[in-house]
């Protein structure tokens, strides 16, 4: 953890002092997030991810996008399955991000596998930046996965195998550490694409917890989460 501080230090005051020496000795260096989400598309094998506040894809209720004053430096990506929970008729109880498949669930969970076999683009002003990033990277299953509660008779009564849900720290689950860091801007055109060797198709993946209740996650996004630095009113730096 020290050495993560010392790196994050290191970053802050070589970025702010990039700003300083063209003259924005204002801009306001903040520890930040971008969440971006794409709808699982079973025709489609690329999907491009709006990074803008104000691009034309409808911004969902839980993304962080970038404001077009600011600039956004990327220290770690993420890349993950996102879904919502659903108990008995009642969708959208909570919102379930997913390092892996979770074919323990369900077999048809292998649909969305291929996830995990893609590549990401990031290009900046149609400069890329970054390419044939393996999302392999990305996919982290845990020691402990889903176990669904299941009761049992025996002659001396009733057994039960308790419920688990899958050990991540999602501080830290999936999330690449980015080397060099890339700058995301709100003044230009910022591509993130991610290409997939085929299509994939989300699913409803079922969970019975330990009141032998049948919780289902309806996983329909794509997320890729990034950390880094926000530099507000910072857009016009120019690398």
């Amino acid at each position: 953890m020290a050495s993560n501080n010392t790196a994050s230090r290191a970053n802050y005051a070589r970025i702010k002092s990039k700003y300083n020496r063209i003259g924005k000795n204002s801009v306001r260096l903040t520890q930040s997030s971008l969440f971006l989400t794409k709808d699982i598309d079973a025709t489609k094998s690329t999907y491009d991810f709006d990074v803008l506040e104000n691009q034309t894809q409808t911004l969902q209720a839980d993304e962080i996008r970038l404001n077009i004053n600011d600039e956004f430096i990327i220290t770690h990506m993420g890349i993950y399955l996102y879904g919502t929970w659903q108990v008995g008729s009642e969708a959208n109880k909570g919102r379930q991000l997913l390092t892996y498949a979770p074919i323990e669930l369900d077999k048809t969970a292998l649909l969305v596998k291929d996830l995990y076999a893609g590549q990401i683009k990031v290009a900046v002003n149609n400069i890329v930046y970054m390419e044939k990033w393996d999302t392999r990277k990305h996919e982290v299953i845990p020691t402990k996965e889903y176990q669904n509660f299941i009761p049992t008779v025996v002659a001396t009564g009733l057994t039960a195998f308790p419920a688990a849900q899958p050990s991540n720290n999602f501080e830290s689950a999936a999330m690449i550490k980015l080397e060099p860091m890339l700058t995301l801007s709100g003044a230009k055109k910022n591509d993130i694409t991610l290409r997939l060797p085929n299509a994939i198709t989300g699913g409803a993946y079922s969970w019975t917890n330990n009141k032998n209740e049948i919780v289902v996650c309806n996983v329909t996004r794509i997320a890729i989460r990034l950390y880094g630095l926000n530099a507000q009113n910072g857009a016009k730096f120019q690398s």
